[in-house]
C-alpha cells in the first residue's frame, strides 16, 4: 500500500475575513464603537484649545482606537459583516436597484461606477458584462482597490465621470456633518445625469 501523502501548508498565511472569529455582536459593536469614537476625537481636536482637560480626554480615545485594533481592525469587522453568512455586502442592494430600474438592459456602454470604502475588489463581479466599477479606500487592503481619499478626487479631472457612486458606510465612518455634506456635494459633482 502506498505511503499517505503528507498536506503541505503554505509558508505564508494569508487572512481572511472569516466570521468564525468573531460573532454578529462582536462585530457590529467594535463597528459602531469605532463611530464614535472618531466623532469624539475629532470634537476633542476642535476643543484642545478651549479645554485644559481635551488633551487627556483625547488621548483616552486615541488609547480606545488602538486597543480596539485601529482602522485595520475596523476594516476586518466590516469585511466580515459582508460575509454570505452574514447577508453579504450591500452592492447586492445597488444591484437591485440598478436592475429595477432597467440599468442593466440595452446599454450602448457600461455603467461607471464608484465605490467609495470598497472593502473588496470583486463586489460587482457578476454584473461585469454592465458594470465598470472602480474601488476606492482610505487604506487599500488590495491591490485593486486604488488608495484614494475621495474627498481628495481632484473634482475638475473626474467631474460627471461616474454613472453611479456607491458610499455604503462611508457616511457613517465620516465623523463631521459638514464632511458628510461635502461627500454629498463632492458625489453630485463626479456624477453624470442619466437620462
Amino acid at each position: 500500500m502506498p505511503k499517505a501523502r503528507k498536506r503541505k501548508l503554505p509558508i505564508v498565511s494569508i487572512e481572511t475575513a472569516s466570521s468564525a472569529s468573531s460573532t454578529p455582536l462582536s462585530s457590529r459593536t467594535t463597528i459602531r464603537r469605532f463611530h464614535v469614537l472618531l466623532k469624539q476625537r475629532t470634537q476633542l481636536k476642535a476643543a484642545r484649545t478651549l479645554y485644559a482637560d481635551s488633551n487627556k480626554a483625547l488621548a483616552e480615545v486615541e488609547d480606545e482606537i488602538a486597543t480596539l485594533g485601529g482602522l485595520e481592525q475596523y476594516q476586518r469587522m466590516s469585511a466580515v459583516g459582508q460575509g454570505t453568512d452574514r447577508g453579504g455586502g450591500s452592492e447586492k442592494v445597488l444591484i437591485g436597484w440598478l436592475k429595477d430600474a432597467g440599468l442593466n438592459k440595452d446599454r450602448a456602454s457600461k455603467l461607471r461606477l464608484l465605490e467609495v470604502g470598497a472593502l473588496k475588489p470583486d463586489n460587482y463581479s457578476t454584473c461585469t458584462t454592465w458594470i465598470d466599477p472602480t474601488p476606492i479606500d482610505l487604506r487599500s487592503r488590495h491591490p485593486s482597490i486604488m488608495e484614494q481619499d475621495f474627498l481628495e478626487l481632484d473634482v475638475n479631472e473626474h467631474h460627471e465621470k461616474w454613472d453611479v457612486i456607491s458610499l455604503s458606510l462611508v457616511l457613517n465612518f465620516v465623523p463631521e456633518a459638514r464632511d458628510r455634506g461635502k461627500v454629498y456635494i463632492h458625489s453630485l459633482l463626479n456624477l453624470i445625469e442619466l437620462s
